[in-house]
């Protein structure tokens, strides 16, 4: 598949062990020029190093915390100057710290805030104008169905985080539209990961409660991003997909 030969993509969280490595699989598998943005250096050239043995594509990394906006623009800087302007973005990085709205410490909301809301529009912010002159670009932000049942309880703002996204989606979608810049979102379940599996039995009920009974697995959300990014989506913008098996909608 060389759906995305020519264009450049910049996935953050790209070496994390479940939807942002398997997104850059999937981006580096169709064509893509990937870069991989992760605060974790290890894991990034690891990363880097496995997709370019595998595909023979143009993978180029940036170890940067998402949140960080000065290390964000000497990122994207050097991504420009190596590479070329970015077309793509999946703003996959996240952070969830749980915990009771009684208990839960005001700088652990700053950085959940930080991470998975105000870096997603930064980075928006910054590639969004570059999209605009060039006349395409696409974008998918990775959400969660946390965002439609308030957390369960324990996720307050990771949940309030991913609310807003959706509706950072929207927005985006409604300006960036004209100028032939689409922009959606895709909202996961629980995604299985060595981190899920060594806790099974925890999440058992989540599978007993999900309609096709099992959790989803990394390559469904980045199959599902690859949609959305792809020509085939050329009429789709400002949209929400659930990826959960259709576990929110059970009681």
């Amino acid at each position: 598949m060389t759906e995305f030969v020519g264009r450049i993509a910049l996935v953050t969280g790209g070496a994390g062990a479940a939807i942002g490595s398997a997104t850059c699989k999937m981006l580096a598998a169709r064509g893509a020029a990937v870069v991989v943005l992760d605060e974790n250096e290890r894991r990034t050239h690891a990363t880097v190093r496995a997709l370019t043995e595998e595909f023979g594509t143009e993978v180029y990394p940036v170890v940067a915390d998402v949140a960080d906006r000065q290390a964000i623009d000497d990122g994207l800087a050097r991504v420009e100057a190596e590479l070329g302007p970015i077309d793509i973005l999946v703003n996959s990085a996240a952070i969830n710290v749980q915990g009771s709205i009684f208990e839960f410490r005001p700088e652990d909301w700053d950085r959940v805030i930080q991470v998975d809301l105000t870096a997603p529009w930064y980075l928006m912010r910054k590639l969004m104008p570059g999209m605009r002159d060039r006349g395409w670009g696409a974008i998918v932000n990775v959400t969660s169905v946390a965002a439609y049942i308030g957390g369960g309880g324990r996720e307050g703002p990771y949940s309030a985080a991913k609310a807003g996204l959706h509706d950072l989606t929207r927005a985006a979608a409604i300006e960036g539209g004209p100028f032939g810049i689409r922009c959606n979102a895709v909202a996961p379940g629980l995604v299985r990961s060595k981190w899920v599996d060594k806790q099974a039995d925890r999440y058992q009920h989540f599978v007993d409660a999900t309609p096709l009974r099992r959790h989803g697995e990394p390559e469904d959300v980045a199959n599902t991003i690859g949609f959305l990014l792809s020509d085939q989506a050329a009429h789709i913008t400002g949209q929400i997909i659930n990826v959960s098996g259709g576990w929110y909608l059970t009681p």
